[in-house]
């Protein structure tokens, strides 16, 4: 799951694809939930709270902890800094 949590995240906020066109090439659920995890990271986690189950919200919480704590800018695409990154998340 975190290779996949990488990849969208990549395609959704370093290439600045939209969720609606990302959502369109997702090839199977698994990939569809690891895309609709990454763009949760612009909804307010209250707001995410009242949609998901608490397993769920979770499971949220952890895989967005894991981008916004683990994902190295650098690692995923050298023109990006540290500082773009922040504001994504």
């Amino acid at each position: 799951m975190k290779e996949l949590l990488r990849r969208w995240f990549y395609l959704k906020f370093v290439q600045k694809k939209s969720t609606v066109e990302l959502m369109a090439t997702a090839s199977d659920l698994r990939n569809k939930s690891a895309l609709s995890i990454v763009a949760l990271l612009d909804v307010d986690e209250q707001m995410i709270s009242q949609v998901v189950g608490k397993k769920r919200l979770i499971f949220v919480q952890n895989c967005h902890a894991y981008l916004k704590g683990s994902v190295n800018p650098a690692d995923l695409d050298p023109g990006v800094s540290s500082n773009q990154y922040l504001e994504l998340s």
